[in-house]
């Protein structure tokens, strides 16, 4: 039986449906694209959908990490604590809908009293204590594109406003909690011999979290495959299915990030941040770093 968790030993501020929703309708969706609100501690009174577009971060629940990438959703009921952390927060992108129980019914105000919503049986499988939230859910193949594509259209109706376009939202959203909770199903009644996409998914994470660490150094792929265990073309078509980019194009990605990062916060020379990031030919760092940001690192520092 689902229980709201109103633990006080650690530090979190709550976000109150009466102050986030409009007095239209009380749902919002949202596109985060580029930042991720959330990164400290905190709770709600509303369920909340997060869905990861693009790019990988980390979803803390519990005191536990749970690293999120590209085709990954959580679906949190009121009052669970935890936060969000992109991995690199200009990659990111997350479509998110938050919605509470008076979007269902007018007349309820709390999910914890849902016995007579004609719509409950969407709602109930998420109901869980803290102990059996799922973090995340990995969703493949057809399940990924279903849920992608309406997420998508739930952003569009939402800020289009067309005529309807709550009866429209309404609707999308029960689809949405449908397709979910039969992934829930599937993962806890059904045992499946894993594919090999899923038998090596956290190998190439793990190799992510070893270039995040490392990339200041000389990173060869084939070192990182072996890193992961993995052969070099097996190894780049899941690193791309995961990242959206190649090995090459994410490794120049972080380095030309981390030199922004140092830029706005030492007086270090071009040439010595280009070599902290792991760029040893200046003016190989030069002509990267104008190629993804636009300016050269000199007109960018004057920015600053």
């Amino acid at each position: 039986m689902w229980t709201p968790d109103k633990r006080k030993e650690e530090v979190y501020f709550m976000n109150v449906a009466d102050t986030n929703f409009s007095s239209t309708i009380p749902i919002k969706i949202y596109d985060l694209d580029g930042f991720v609100s959330g990164s400290s501690y905190h709770t709600h009174d509303y369920m909340q959908i997060w869905y990861v577009y693009r790019g990988s971060c980390d979803h803390y629940l519990n005191g536990e990490k749970h690293r999120m990438v590209k085709g990954d959703l959580f679906i949190l009921p009121p009052y669970i604590v935890h936060k969000v952390i992109p991995v690199i927060e200009s990659e990111i992108r997350i479509i998110g809908c938050e919605f509470s129980a008076a979007f269902f019914d007018e007349k309820t105000k709390d999910f914890t009293n849902t016995e007579e919503f004609f719509d409950f049986a969407y709602i109930e499988p998420f109901l869980l204590s803290k102990e059996k939230i799922k973090p995340k859910l990995h969703l493949t193949g057809r399940t990924q594109q279903q849920v992608e594509k309406l997420m998508l259209e739930l952003l569009k109706e939402y800020t289009e406003q067309g005529k309807h376009y709550s009866l429209f939202l309404r609707a999308q959203v029960l689809q949405v909690l449908a397709i979910i909770a039969r992934e829930y199903h599937k993962a806890v009644s059904i045992k499946k011999t894993k594919d090999p996409v899923e038998e090596y998914r956290m190998n190439v994470i793990y190799a992510i979290e070893y270039v995040n660490e490392n990339f200041a150094e000389e990173l060869r792929l084939d070192e990182v495959c072996q890193y992961a265990k993995m052969s070099k073309s097996y190894f780049s078509y899941l690193f791309k299915s995961l990242t959206g980019k190649t090995f090459t194009e994410y490794v120049t990605s972080l380095r030309i990030q981390k030199s922004l990062e140092l830029m706005e916060v030492t007086n270090k020379t071009i040439t010595q941040i280009g070599y902290d990031v792991g760029f040893y030919d200046t003016a190989h760092f030069c002509r990267t770093f104008k190629k993804i940001v636009g300016i050269s690192p000199t007109d960018y520092r004057k920015t600053q």
